[in-house]
């Protein structure tokens, strides 16, 4: 960090370089940083330029109107320098602006090796507040300024472990409706790296009673409009959707009770942060998709033998969450995988109902989901757990899907993790044999002696052809082959 602050400074001649925010925020509380947050008297685009060709690095404009800048570092100890003209005529005039009192220090960057004897902040209440661990916010008109500000505040809450102060959340009750005017790309930066907090589901909660989720997603307010008596929970299908996610969140917090056999490979899998975009990983996206599951349940609702059903719910879930990620400008590849989720969610309870899940049942399951079988599992699960505050609960139904959800996600790694098979068949054999023509149906067939021999009925190319034979009429008649 000294060698890294010694570049910065060598560029400094003829500006006024502080650090500030987050930066020094966390420089007080011994809290390790991934930025530094620097604040410049004049030509930020330029020092910003400088220090990019200084460090060889990506520059990039986070905010063109406000002169905010970004130095994407490589093979440093942080991963960006943000680079921003100071908010008025002075830094103390710039500090006054800052979003939260705990953001509201800075230091002349020159200072650094003594930077705490000549620290400035916006007044007594930064030092107190930073404390007491408590998000205050540094003036009244802080979210009108910048409405993003309200998302942050939960933000802060989850990565810090600090609380949100009752005058801030009354002042973003009050200003919630403005959140429309921040733009979905750092909406959804924001809020999913509040969801990626082992603690979201009580922030989500409190973000909901200040009328923030609501005014950021108006699916949440459809839902808390469907007739209640339609669903098991008293507070309707927002409750049951709310306490799923949250269901999700303590069972990857605790994967030791709910996942013993699978919980290094669950471990490792939900370690990956390089699967999706920035800040989206398979664990918040995972309770991003549970928040959302069920949305499509209104206009599916209909009657049935005198019972209430939901037919189609999943597909048209599945549009809705689609919907809603493309206003939050996310990516392809996230959105695929929300979609998928919310489509198949019904699909391991179908599976499980019967309390056996056959090794040939589990195989095809596998095969279908494919890479999203740990994600549906924990979902399914945590769509069973969304019950257990009910009084009509069925503990004894629940141990029973939970042991059914253990059983395949144990034999999912098994599989997953176990050497290749020894090959006893290939596409040449089978065409060769029964005088076929390269197709679809050769892979199907591939495909039914690969599970026969993951199953154990099958060990050697004798047994295959005989599956094969006894396999193909049926094959010919579904892909119409003379």
């Amino acid at each position: 960090m000294n060698k890294l602050i010694e570049k910065i400074n060598a560029l400094s001649a003829g500006y006024k370089v502080y650090g500030v925010g987050g930066f020094v925020r966390d420089l007080l509380i011994n809290r390790k940083h991934s930025d530094i947050d620097l604040a410049v008297d004049k030509n930020a685009a330029k020092f910003a330029a400088a220090l990019a060709k200084k460090f060889d690095a990506k520059l990039v404009t986070l905010d063109e109107a406000n002169k905010i800048y970004r130095i994407m570092l490589k093979n440093e100890s942080v991963s960006n320098i943000d680079v921003s003209l100071l908010d008025g005529k002075s830094i103390e005039e710039d500090l006054s602006r800052r979003d939260f009192t705990v953001n509201a220090f800075a230091f002349e960057l020159k200072y650094f090796g003594n930077y705490k004897k000549y620290l400035l902040n916006a007044g007594k209440a930064a030092f107190k507040d930073l404390k007491s661990k408590t998000v205050s916010m540094v003036s009244k008109d802080v979210f009108v300024k910048d409405p993003l500000r309200m998302l942050r505040a939960f933000r802060f809450s989850a990565e810090l472990g600090f609380k949100i102060s009752e005058n801030t959340l009354k002042q973003i009750k009050k200003n919630a409706a403005f959140i429309k005017k921040s733009a979905g790309e750092r909406i959804k930066n924001e809020f999913f790296r509040t969801l990626d907090s082992k603690s979201a589901a009580g922030l989500i909660s409190v973000m909901d009673k200040c009328g923030l989720l609501g005014e950021i997603f108006s699916e949440i307010k459809a839902m808390k409009k469907a007739p209640k008596k339609h669903y098991y929970h008293p507070g309707g299908l927002f409750q049951h959707s709310f306490e799923t996610m949250a269901s999700v969140e303590n069972i990857l917090n605790n994967m030791n009770k709910y996942f013993p056999g699978a919980l290094k490979y669950l471990r490792e899998y939900f370690s990956d942060k390089s699967v999706y975009s920035e800040n989206v990983n398979k664990a918040n996206l995972l309770k991003f998709a549970a928040l959302f599951h069920d949305s499509a349940k209104p206009e599916t609702a209909g009657k049935e033998g005198g019972k209430m059903r939901f037919f189609g719910h999943e597909d048209e879930g599945a549009k809705k969450i689609e919907n809603i990620m493309k206003s939050l400008k996310m990516s392809k590849k996230d959105i695929s995988n929300a979609v998928f989720l919310v489509k198949n969610h019904m699909r391991p309870s179908t599976l499980t109902r019967n309390n056996v899940v056959t090794k040939k049942a589990s195989l095809k399951f596998f095969r279908d989901i494919g890479e999203n079988t740990p994600d549906l599992l924990i979902l399914s699960m945590a769509d069973w757990h969304s019950y257990k505050k009910l009084k009509k609960f069925s503990p004894k139904e629940l141990k029973s899907q939970e042991k059914s959800a253990n059983e395949m996600m144990d034999y999912y790694f098994e599989l997953k993790n176990a050497k290749p098979l020894p090959k006893i068949i290939d596409g040449n054999v089978i065409m060769k044999k029964f005088k076929l023509k390269p197709g679809p149906w050769i892979g199907e067939l591939m495909k039914i002696t690969l599970e026969a021999q993951q199953e154990g009925k099958i060990k050697d190319r004798k047994a295959a052809l005989k599956l094969i034979d006894s396999k193909l009429t049926q094959i010919k008649k579904k892909y119409k082959i003379a």
